[in-house]
């Protein structure tokens, strides 16, 4: 039986008061090197919000871990919608539909490690919002190094947006990943995108 006595009540806020070091830190090795970005104060924002959403998608995947549903929810847009490909209950609308989702899935059904490869991650800042996408791996029965497997392959991309002061999901799609390549993406960019998408391991800068 999975323990989750320990992180079970953790906040959100706290969670992502974890990384902020991080934030400072280590955003700037994302940049590109030699990218001289073409407005300072954009870029610094940029950077803020470059890591509040890897810390989204981080408090994503141990709410799946450590099967924590208001941690979970937490990250969603009450009034979200989260398209699940091949799922004939899709779309979910609002909060209690997207938690009744959650609830039943695979993550909180069973015991699964939630694995992101994040070197895959893409963020590309739009108008009003952003554009996330992320893989996960999960590794099934994971406490058991004879027995575990990994169960399922998936993506999760779409609209995000800051509520707030957080940023959450909003209009999100997830779909099967079940064949693990690096340079393989399952979901397409925006084509409308208001400024250029952030490329592994960059920041963006904005569109001309």
């Amino acid at each position: 039986m999975l323990n989750t006595t320990v992180h079970s009540n953790i906040s959100r806020r706290e969670l992502l008061g974890v990384g902020a070091l991080l934030t400072g830190a280590g955003i700037a090795s994302l940049a590109l090197p030699g990218a001289a970005p073409a407005d300072s104060g954009q870029s610094e924002q940029d950077s803020a919000a470059v890591g509040h959403i890897y810390r989204l998608q981080a408090a994503f995947h141990r709410a799946k871990t450590t099967q924590d549903i208001d941690l979970m929810m937490s990250l969603w847009d009450p009034d979200g919608t989260l398209i699940v490909l091949g799922n004939p209950s899709s779309p979910f609308v609002g909060f209690d539909q997207i938690k009744g989702f959650w609830l039943t899935s695979g993550s909180f059904t069973h015991q699964r490690f939630s694995l992101v490869p994040s070197f895959k991650i893409k963020i590309a800042f739009q108008q009003d919002g952003a554009f996330l996408y992320f893989e996960c791996h999960d590794v099934q029965n994971y406490t058991n190094p004879s027995t575990r497997f990994i169960a399922s392959d998936t993506f999760l991309a779409g609209t995000i947006h800051r509520q707030e002061h957080d940023w959450v999901f909003h209009d999100m799609t997830a779909g099967a990943a079940t064949r693990l390549d690096p340079n393989t993406y399952y979901y397409p960019e925006p084509l409308d995108q208001r400024r250029a998408p952030i490329a592994a391991g960059g920041l963006n800068t904005p569109a001309a």
